[in-house]
């Protein structure tokens, strides 16, 4: 069966019964199962946003360290635009001892307006940490949901650096090309620093 199949059938035959058991799941060893949970509870909508809010919480008090299962639960909070959280993603920042886990909770914090306090950490990491090219996709994603027109040179700037290539590459056009989407004067300043070549920078 398909993912997005196996999505639907939970979503459909066992309703806001399975959030309790699809919460579990965010702790499954196995990355994809652990994607497969975190997709059907978005889908769940506004009562897995409670239980999840429930379960951050609860995490979040007992404060271990380097927790998987939180980073999946902020990433959901953050989609379901959770503002309540945005004190104790600061807090929880200390918890975490590698980089990609903090490029999540800067992602969640973007997407939940703090985009102001973050750019200046998120264009670090994408133009000038040593590890970049490790993490520059990631931090060009978070950069996308923060509205400063500066974001577009800076994604163009990684562009072309020709440091990224393949997945990665196209993960910062589409980041690119969704900020762009969402304002048309994004569009002209892209236009200005790229001219006819534009369609070379969209995903």
């Amino acid at each position: 069966m398909e993912r997005s199949e196996l999505i639907s059938r939970i979503v459909e035959e066992k309703g806001s019964e399975a959030i309790p058991e699809l919460i579990k799941l965010l702790s499954d060893e196995d990355p994809e199962v652990r994607e497969i949970a975190a997709e059907a509870l978005f889908k769940l909508g506004d009562n897995a946003r409670i239980a999840l809010k429930k379960e951050f919480d609860r995490r979040v008090r007992e404060r271990e360290k380097n927790d998987i299962t939180l980073l999946y639960i902020v990433d959901l909070l953050a989609d379901f635009g959770e503002r309540s959280i945005v004190k104790s993603l600061y807090n929880i920042l200390s918890l975490y001892s590698w980089e990609e886990a903090e490029l999540v909770i800067y992602e969640a914090l973007a997407k939940l307006g703090e985009g102001d306090k973050v750019y200046d950490i998120l264009r670090y990491f994408l133009l000038e940490d040593t590890e970049r090219k490790k993490f520059g996709a990631q931090a060009a994603m978070a950069l996308s949901y923060i509205d400063r027109p500066e974001i577009i040179k800076d994604l163009v700037q990684a562009i072309d650096s020709n440091e990224f290539k393949g997945e990665d590459l196209e993960i910062i056009k589409k980041a690119l090309s969704q900020l762009v989407m969402k304002n048309s004067m994004y569009h002209e300043i892209l236009m200005n620093l790229v001219g006819n070549e534009i369609n070379k920078y969209l995903g």
